[in-house]
């Protein structure tokens, strides 16, 4: 996607598909980087149905290969037309992504008080701000000049991001989303947002399994605990709050502007969780 992001904006705002290529490569690259690292911070094993790269070379190959997609995607950033116009934009973005990832293991040790309003700066930051710098991208490939459009693809961006981190954390208790089993994520003790939900809305009594989940040690974290978990959630109403809101933001981020370049993302996003969409 985050490949595909650049080109699609580009062409669909009059811009020529070959203008966005070395973009696209270089957001590709960064976006595999981002992955790579993300897995051995989280401790996942599997990626997309496929062993992590730590996993299956340890974490010092994995780290070194992280590294050197950064370094790849500066050589075709250095290529890219108009760079110039987004290169600290786009840099700053990234600088933010990286503050992101930092909420979200802090959210997780319990280093941050959780909640919704926390969660929801962590994700504009470690998912908001990839899309923004695509979105960036397929703009300043057009229209480089155009220091106003590129800006308002840049917050289209982030709200899609945003869209697509509550899209995940619904997938992560509805679904499949290339992880070794549902509720991986309270597998790694994340807070995510139906259960911010659920903080916010249920009793204690009624998190109690949740909670006990919480305050396991990672490798005492059984299936079965997180399946009674993953129940919990259900019971509350935290999953289907979760889906009337990311129905509500996908009719607001379909009134921006931004649209026009990017006709039916929203609905391609969240394609994995519309059987759960009111």
């Amino acid at each position: 996607m985050r490949a595909v992001l650049p080109v699609w904006v580009c062409v669909n705002l009059g811009g020529e598909a070959e203008a966005a290529f070395d973009f696209a490569v270089a957001l590709e690259l960064l976006h595999n980087a981002s992955v790579v690292l993300d897995d051995i911070e989280d401790g996942d094993h599997v990626r997309r149905g496929r062993p992590a790269v730590w996993s299956q070379w340890g974490t010092s190959h994995a780290i070194t290969a992280g590294t050197t997609l950064i370094f790849e995607a500066l050589v075709s950033l250095g290529r890219a037309r108009s760079m110039a116009s987004v290169l600290g934009a786009m840099a700053t973005d990234l600088v933010r992504l990286t503050e992101g990832q930092t909420m979200d293991v802090q959210l997780a040790a319990g280093a941050l008080a959780p909640s919704r309003s926390t969660w929801m700066d962590m994700a504009r930051g470690k998912t908001g701000m990839f899309f923004s710098t695509c979105l960036r991208a397929g703009v300043a490939a057009a229209h480089g000049d155009d220091a106003e459009l590129i800006e308002a693809a840049a917050t289209y961006g982030a709200d899609i991001g945003l869209l697509f981190q509550v899209q995940d954390d619904l997938l992560d208790l509805t679904g499949n989303k290339g992880r070794d089993l549902r509720g991986a994520d309270l597998i790694e003790g994340k807070p995510s947002f139906p259960m911010l939900w659920a903080y916010e809305h249920a009793s204690l009594a009624a998190l109690a399994p949740l909670q006990e989940v919480m305050h396991l040690p990672r490798e005492q974290r059984t299936p079965e605990k997180v399946a009674a978990a993953v129940d919990v959630l259900h019971a509350v109403g935290a999953v289907d709050a979760t889906a009337r809101w990311l129905g509500d933001a996908k009719r607001a981020v379909e009134r921006h502007p931004l649209t026009r370049a990017l006709p039916g993302w929203a609905e391609r996003i969240l394609a994995p969780v519309a059987h759960c969409l009111p």
